[in-house]
């Protein structure tokens, strides 16, 4: 975890006040120096484009109520800008709603705590565009989930750009691999991604079936 510290001088207020007279101002006008308080907003502001994290403000305890969180997924050799926009934008809905998912998960009997997929959403997540032949692949040992790019072409060919069906089927494969990597079995991580399935359906007014629709056999 990165550190920022900030070093400042602070200025002499004996002399503020004799130099009001010559430059024509105000002791108020001088003592507007920004504080650390406020140095430290403004560092904040800067973007940390080597990672786009963009770190949240919601509780790791998955979706409580401390406040909306923000994502914070790392895409690797993603280059189709889209592709990884879109996936993007699955993701985030289905953390912009993520009591609605849990409720998806609890219906299927997944009613543990889900810190660990909500920790992959929004601290510690990967999202790599692999060369594989099914639709994904990742491991328990992990923190990634790899789409295969043959796969992802498929979905891309059967549906119009940025479309939510496209959604659809992101969410629901990332989801899947991020369950594996949550320790999920592939019977555990079929529920996972019928959760986001019927999360981002209910979201986008869609009613897609994996198998059949999404190639998520």
């Amino acid at each position: 975890m990165k550190s920022r510290f900030i070093s400042r001088a602070v200025p002499v207020v004996a002399l503020i006040g004799l130099l009001v007279p010559a430059c024509g101002g105000s002791a108020e006008e001088f003592s507007e120096e920004p504080g650390v308080d406020q140095a430290s907003a403004e560092l904040k502001q800067v973007k940390d484009v080597e990672t786009e994290t963009n770190p949240g403000g919601g509780s790791s305890g998955g979706g409580g109520s401390a406040g909306p969180a923000s994502l914070d997924v790392v895409f690797e050799e993603c280059s189709k800008t889209v592709r990884r926009n879109e996936m993007r934008d699955a993701l985030d809905d289905i953390l912009d709603n993520w009591d609605e998912f849990k409720a998806n998960l609890a219906a299927r009997g997944l009613t543990s705590e889900h810190d660990c997929m909500y920790g992959r959403l929004t601290r510690n997540g990967t999202v790599r565009c692999d060369t594989c032949d099914e639709a994904g692949h990742s491991s328990p040992l992990g923190q990634t989930a790899n789409v295969c790019r043959s796969w992802a072409v498929s979905i891309e060919d059967r549906y119009a750009s940025s479309s939510n069906s496209r959604r659809v089927c992101w969410g629901s494969i990332i989801m899947h691999e991020f369950g594996h990597t949550c320790e999920r079995f592939e019977g555990g991580a079929e529920l996972i991604d019928n959760a986001a399935r019927e999360t981002l359906n209910d979201i986008y007014n869609l009613s897609l079936d994996l198998d059949s629709e999404c190639n998520q056999d």
